[in-house]
Order: C-alpha cells, then sequence, then structure tokens
C-alpha cells in the first residue's frame, strides 16, 4: 500500500468527519461575519482589502483549532482502537502511514480554508464593490500554510505519543501557547531581558521569537499579502501603533536582519509542517503498537 492509497482513505474518513463538517461550518459563517462588519457598521470608505484584514483574527482563532482537531488522533486514535494493527498487516511502512495521514489531514484542513474564504471572497465583492483577486489569493494562501503548519505538528504529536490522553493534553497546551499566549511569554522573555516591557523600539530577537510561531509568521504574510500594517492578535502587548511601524523604526534604525523577512516566515510554516513529523515518525518506528 503506497503513501497516496494510506492518504486517499484516510482523506475520505476525515471529510466524512462530523465534527470536521461543524468546524469547516463554523469557520464559514465566522469569516462571512468578519468580511460583513465593516459593511454592517456603516464605516465610510471601507474598502475590500480593509473587510478582507479582518478575516485574519477568525483565522488566527480557528484555523488552528480545527488542524489541531483534525490532526491529534490521526495515528494514535487507530493505534487505540486496533485499526493501525490491520493497516500494517499490509504492505506499508510506518513512515509511509504517517506520511500518508499528514496529506490526508493537511488537505482537510486546506479544503475547510478555501471553501470558507471562497464563501467570504463572493461577500466581499458583493458588499464592497470587487475583491482584489491577487491579494485575496495570497492572504488565503497564507492561512491555508498555518493551517498546514498547525495539522503537521498535530500530526506529528500524534504519532509521537502512546495515548489519545496525551496527544489531546499536547493538543490543548500547544493551541493555548501557540495562539492565546505567545505573545505574553515573549513578552515575558524581554522582561526577563531587559527589565522592562516592549515598546514602540525593541531589539531583533523580540522580533524573531514572536514570528516563531504559526500564528506570528503567518500574521507576517498577512501583511505582505494585504500591503497593510494591521495585526490581528488576542494578547497584544505591545501598543498597536508600535506593531503596526514599519521594522526599521521598530529596529531603531539600521539593516534588517534576514530573519525578519518574509521568505523567513515562509520557512517558519514549513518547518512546523515537516519537523514534528520527522520526530513523530522516529518515535513511532521504535515503539510497539
Amino acid at each position: 500500500m503506497s503513501v497516496r492509497r494510506v492518504a486517499a482513505v484516510d482523506l475520505r474518513t476525515a471529510v466524512r468527519s462530523r465534527m470536521v463538517r461543524w468546524l469547516t461550518g463554523v469557520f464559514t459563517v465566522l469569516s462571512a461575519l468578519g468580511v460583513s462588519l465593516l459593511a454592517v457598521a456603516g464605516v465610510e470608505d471601507a474598502t475590500a482589502v480593509d473587510a478582507v484584514g479582518a478575516l485574519s483574527l477568525p483565522a488566527v482563532l480557528v484555523v488552528p483549532l480545527a488542524a489541531i482537531v483534525v490532526g491529534y488522533v490521526a495515528v494514535v486514535g487507530e493505534r487505540r482502537s486496533g485499526s493501525l494493527k490491520l493497516l500494517l498487516g499490509f504492505p506499508v511502512s510506518r513512515a509511509a502511514v504517517v506520511a500518508g495521514k499528514l496529506a490526508a489531514r493537511t488537505a482537510t484542513v486546506a479544503m475547510a480554508v478555501l471553501v470558507a474564504f471562497a464563501v467570504s471572497g463572493v461577500l466581499a465583492a458583493v458588499l464592497y464593490g470587487g475583491v482584489p483577486v491577487g491579494r485575496y489569493a495570497a492572504f488565503t494562501l497564507a492561512t491555508v500554510a498555518l493551517g498546514v503548519a498547525v495539522a503537521g505538528f498535530a500530526v506529528g504529536v500524534s504519532a509521537a505519543v502512546a495515548t489519545r490522553g496525551r496527544a489531546l493534553a499536547v493538543a490543548v497546551g500547544s493551541y493555548l501557547l501557540l495562539v492565546l499566549f505567545w505573545q505574553p511569554v515573549v513578552a515575558g522573555v524581554h522582561y526577563a531581558a531587559t527589565g522592562g516591557l516592549p515598546g514602540a523600539v525593541v531589539p531583533a530577537w523580540y522580533l524573531l521569537l514572536d514570528r516563531l510561531s504559526p500564528v506570528g509568521a503567518y500574521q507576517v504574510l498577512v501583511r505582505a499579502a494585504l500591503d497593510t500594517t494591521a495585526t490581528a492578535s488576542v494578547f497584544a502587548i505591545r501598543p498597536p501603533a508600535a506593531s503596526a511601524a514599519p521594522l526599521e523604526t521598530q529596529l531603531g534604525g539600521g539593516p534588517i536582519p534576514w530573519y525578519l523577512s518574509d521568505a523567513a516566515a515562509v520557512l517558519v510554516l514549513a518547518a512546523w509542517t515537516v519537523l514534528p513529523v520527522l520526530v513523530g515518525t522516529l518515535r513511532f518506528r521504535g515503539r510497539d503498537l
């Protein structure tokens, strides 16, 4: 059995899941509400780009949650049910099983994002007289990359742990850290190193730490896609004007390090997609079923 076959079977199972359909529906509704907010509120001179930018907050909250829910039981769930032993009875390696699960679960998350943003794109075009297709496509691609990165992390966790309970604990803890509390933690590191909270001017290493989370890297790509300075933060530590300032201003002048570039943000998301899966596969290979 090939990776493609494992992925095809698992994709059909994931797509039929009620939880996946429910999460897709919730994200679609939240995205539609987000893109409609400026029009409903009667904000003058609101543009489609402004409306699309409002989608980043529901994306930051819901897409990682959906990716974790889809991915955290990908391997360990079948291990505990016994179906994994049946699957491995076919001529397929454990690495191929994990790779197939990764392909299926990331595709599931990507489809959910595409469905939600297709609806929101049509709605934005109706409400604001059109949508800049290139920018919207780039924004959608960045959001898909966020979902794929978190799904890759979740599949890696699912392959690495021995029980469903541990997978759930890691999944919940990871969501809280990566989505909700990453910025406060990074601000705590800044406080420990400098004796104060981050302000208008910060060291380059602070911005690097902030961008090492999937959400931080995603926000870099969103700003590049929409050519905006807006950010979507749950617990923002720095003043909004400080975070929205050009990088040169935030660094107090001087050259911008390569690790603060848009390309570096892409590499961060790629690392979150691949590295946990590699670690999980190594642990899965050496573990008794």
